[in-house]
């Protein structure tokens, strides 16, 4: 009864004085990740502007946070190449805006350790006790790869106690790619890795020779990686359209298979 009232009281608020219905009404907000902090300091002196410097701002937090600042500041590096290179044939800032997309996308893939890290992101768990209150013992229904190889094929539940373990995990993070890293074996992170590393390598073969004329069909190999979208299994079968796209570009995709 007394939520009825409350109800009828609230809505005669709501047509009477929508502003202050508004105020009192409207949640406080959170942001809902902490890697959104720009490394300004990765920027000193750097040639990039407008939209295309926006986006590898907010792509090189997010790099900081997944891999460390060294991988932020060699993310920043790479794209601020690309760009000095550009401005040599055209006034066009699309060769730089596709490596700034793809660079990101084939360096922060979510691993183990990224997986974690997002799960125990304080901002991540603050923003949902905003959204929910009350909702402070999250459990993560999840399928890690390891269980899957073992022949469990269904996810499990990772309640609260587990979250500690979570947030070991999640400070794992430099232990990726190296012979010490206990998921890098996994088919999936052995591809992401030749991914990156012949991305890299396909960017500074085409910036060596660009030229106008070649300037859109260079653009056409930084954006082929958009295929490269999902996780695991489906991620893998993406690879493939990937390459086979690359091999329509006239791209020797050797080194990634």
């Amino acid at each position: 009864m007394k939520a009825n009232q409350a109800a009828f009281r609230w809505g005669r608020v709501a047509v009477a004085d929508p502003a202050a219905f508004a105020d009192a009404t409207a949640a406080a907000t959170v942001a809902s990740r902490s890697d959104t902090v720009v490394p300004t300091h990765l920027f000193t002196g750097s040639p990039l502007t407008g939209t295309v410097r926006e986006s590898v701002e907010r792509r090189a937090a997010q790099l900081l946070a997944h891999s460390g600042e060294r991988a932020a500041a060699s993310y920043v590096r790479e794209v601020e190449t690309v760009w000095r290179r550009e401005r040599a044939v055209t006034d066009s800032t699309e060769l730089s805006e596709a490596v700034a997309d793809n660079l990101h996308r084939l360096t922060a893939y979510k691993d183990e350790y990224e997986v974690a890290r997002m799960l125990t992101d304080k901002a991540f768990i603050q923003s949902v006790a905003a959204e929910v209150p009350g909702a402070g013992n999250l459990t993560y229904k999840l399928h890690p790869p390891v269980l899957r190889a073992m022949g469990r094929d269904r996810k499990i539940g990772f309640g609260p106690r587990s979250h500690i373990a979570l947030r070991v995990l999640a400070k794992g993070k430099f232990l990726r790619g190296t012979r010490f890293d206990p998921f890098g074996r996994a088919e999936v992170r052995k591809v992401e890795r030749r991914l990156l590393a012949h991305y890299r390598d396909l960017v500074a073969e085409r910036l060596s020779d660009l030229t106008a004329e070649g300037y859109a069909a260079t653009v056409d190999v930084a954006r082929a990686p958009e295929l490269v979208v999902g996780y695991e299994d489906v991620k893998l079968r993406n690879v493939d359209r990937y390459r086979a796209r690359l091999s329509e570009l006239g791209v020797d995709t050797t080194p990634i298979r």
